[in-house]
């Protein structure tokens, strides 16, 4: 019985989307949206675009302020999980990403004082890619095909195709001087 509720609701956030976001705001109308999704978009270049048989559970945030964002086929995304686009993020088919992950294609620009802009660069997750809980994925990382990305992971370089990224516990940090 909760799958077909679920699946009403899912319509239901969907055709809202589509009609409130009009041509912006593209996906299959059968999707499996959690409780809490939330499409959030500024800008009349914003897009949005979702692939067949998407999934995601409780607490899913799309921004988009200005950029484009592409999720491709049959992904699954966990619960809490972040998107916030203002150039390019593009995330291909059978990904899968665990809880509380944030993908962010840009920053503050800190070297302007006291009102920074915003310096952005595009984000590729390629085919297959599994992202694992509380990482974050940031402006201007692609991400190649079949690639694992370990939990707590802050991707900030490419990664290449077939790879498993972790990061160890005694990472050494630099300090701005």
């Amino acid at each position: 019985m909760e799958i077909y509720f679920r699946a009403i609701i899912s319509l239901f956030i969907n055709l809202k989307n589509k009609i409130f976001f009009q041509g912006r705001y593209k996906a299959n109308i059968l999707q499996s949206f959690g409780p809490g999704f939330r499409v959030h978009m500024s800008g009349k270049d914003s897009k949005i675009e979702i692939g067949k048989k998407t999934v995601t559970r409780a607490g899913m945030q799309l921004r988009v302020e200005g950029g484009t964002l592409k999720i491709g086929n049959q992904c699954f995304f966990n619960t809490n999980m972040n998107i916030t686009c203002v150039d390019e993020v593009t995330i291909g088919d059978y990904c899968q990403f665990a809880n509380n992950i944030v993908i962010v294609d840009h920053d503050h620009d800190y070297k302007q004082g006291i009102n920074p802009g915003l310096v952005s660069s595009p984000i590729h997750i390629g085919n297959n890619v599994w992202v694992g809980a509380n990482a974050v994925i940031l402006r201007g990382v692609t991400i190649g095909d079949n690639s694992v990305i370990a939990a707590g992971s802050v991707v900030r370089k490419d990664v290449p195709a077939n790879t498993v990224l972790y990061q160890k516990r005694e990472d050494n940090y630099k300090s701005f001087q």
